[in-house]
């Protein structure tokens, strides 16, 4: 039988694996910088509370700037873990696809092996009887 297909079936079931690798790194890092994004959120809220806490309260100029000035920092930081969020999710939708392509490739290998191999098969027989035929 011809290991061509064999060959070409185990690449494409590496190939396969590969993808579903990057695809699972993608998921992860997506779910951290959400959790990123939930955590900067936190910090925002309870930062925000503690500010119209000292609102109410006698405080220094240079006590509500240093609260604005972390509130800014809290939004750029914001900004950067949101774009950071969308671009891991385009490598995320970009690696599912290449994993259906993958997957697609191997399913198509796994066929030629199996056509193969019943080809192999057919041709055996086919050789089996022709000697039966001649012995006869």
């Amino acid at each position: 039988m011809n290991r061509t297909w064999t060959v070409l079936q185990q690449r494409a079931e590496t190939a396969t694996q590969e993808a579903q690798a990057a695809m699972q790194n993608a998921r992860s890092k997506v779910t951290q910088l959400e959790a990123s994004l939930a955590h900067i959120e936190k910090l925002k809220v309870d930062y925000l509370e503690r500010y119209n806490a000292a609102q109410k309260e006698t405080h220094s100029i240079s006590d509500n700037i240093a609260y604005r000035q972390f509130l800014e920092h809290l939004r750029g930081l914001r900004l950067r873990v949101e774009s950071q969020t969308a671009a891991a999710r385009v490598q995320l939708n970009e690696a599912k696809a290449a994993l259906l392509v993958a997957q697609r490739e191997q399913a198509k290998m796994e066929a030629m092996v199996e056509r193969e191999e019943r080809n192999a098969e057919l041709i055996a027989a086919k050789k089996e009887q022709r000697e039966l035929d001649e012995a006869g």
